[in-house]
């Protein structure tokens, strides 16, 4: 448990197009409701915000980093708390469009109050992060899911929609890019062991059940079994565009998996490579291109939980 008396308030005033600074108004007025300090930290680009992030971790007089925004702007929170020995708990205030970080944290969703009020309750738990590592050096890590392929196209085109607002932005991008549906060939690795060598038509690497706004992609991911859950989609004559967009719907309910062609895997470290490259996407963001290396970190950062 963790006595919260004063906190720091990292805010993305950009979340879901301005909502963030309408959270974080309601936020403060509820902390000072429940007589918690609150500083509120705002960079004017993600490193600098990543920056004050660090410093507050590292500040003796701060009891929590509270992030509030999209699954994008809480895992730079997390980062700044992984950086700075992870011993600072991290509260989670969701303002973004999957908020699906919240979703497997039981954090309440479009409530701040009650959001606030997890916060308070002091309970903390350690989760599991993920690492990627691009052939060009890049390395992130993501809290959610990773995406390479169609998945990763439709997070590509679904952030560069400025409507509809919410899950639908993502159902509607994906009936879009099933116009270009195609197939990679695919050598995916997990544990060291060749595992996939075959036409794939998307792969996602889950640490949490969901992404999209609840889009159960790898449906028996955990943040705590120090493992990372993938899904794939294999590509043969019959899974062409009538298929996925008849599978589409189950991926609500995760129930896609048991599709002959849907196939899933788990492991620590998964090693994916694809001809020709495909799109790599974390947390709803795209960073690059494979090849990539994805590998959990267990237990590595302390989030405030119900």
């Amino acid at each position: 448990m963790t006595d919260v008396k004063r906190i720091a308030l990292l805010v993305n005033p950009h979340s879901r197009h301005g909502h963030g600074l309408s959270v974080a108004a309601q936020a403060q007025v509820a902390f000072a409701a429940r007589s918690v300090a609150v500083e509120v930290l705002t960079g004017f680009d993600a490193d600098d915000a990543e920056r004050l992030a660090a410093e507050a971790c590292r500040r003796d007089d701060i009891d929590a980093l509270v992030a509030i925004g999209g699954d994008g702007s809480i895992r730079l929170a997390l980062d700044a708390a992984l950086a700075t020995g992870a011993k600072k708990p991290v509260g989670v205030i969701p303002a973004g469009t999957g908020n699906d970080l919240a979703r497997a944290l039981k954090i309440p969703i479009d409530d701040v109050p009650g959001a606030v009020s997890v916060i308070v309750g002091g309970r903390t738990t350690r989760i599991d992060l993920g690492r990627v590592t691009l052939g060009d050096g890049v390395t992130t890590t993501f809290v959610t899911v990773a995406a390479t392929g169609f998945d990763a196209e439709v997070t590509a085109r679904a952030v560069s929609m400025v409507w509809p607002r919410g899950q639908a932005r993502y159902t509607l991008a994906a009936l879009r890019e099933l116009v270009g549906l195609k197939s990679r060939r695919y050598r995916i690795v997990v544990d060291g062991e060749l595992e996939v060598d075959a036409d794939v038509v998307f792969a996602a690497v889950g640490n949490t059940r969901s992404y999209g706004g609840g889009m159960l992609i790898t449906p028996g991911a955990s943040l705590t079994d120090g493992e990372l859950d993938v899904t794939l989609a294999s590509y043969q004559r019959r899974f062409g565009r009538i298929t996925v967009a008849r599978i589409f719907p189950r991926v609500f309910k995760g129930t896609h998996v048991e599709h002959p062609l849907v196939r899933t895997l788990r492991g620590a470290k998964i090693e994916i490579d694809s001809e020709p490259t495909a799109l790599v996407s974390v947390d709803g963001d795209v960073i690059g291109s494979l090849p990539a290396t994805l590998e959990a970190l267990p237990s590595s950062v302390l989030v405030f939980t119900p």
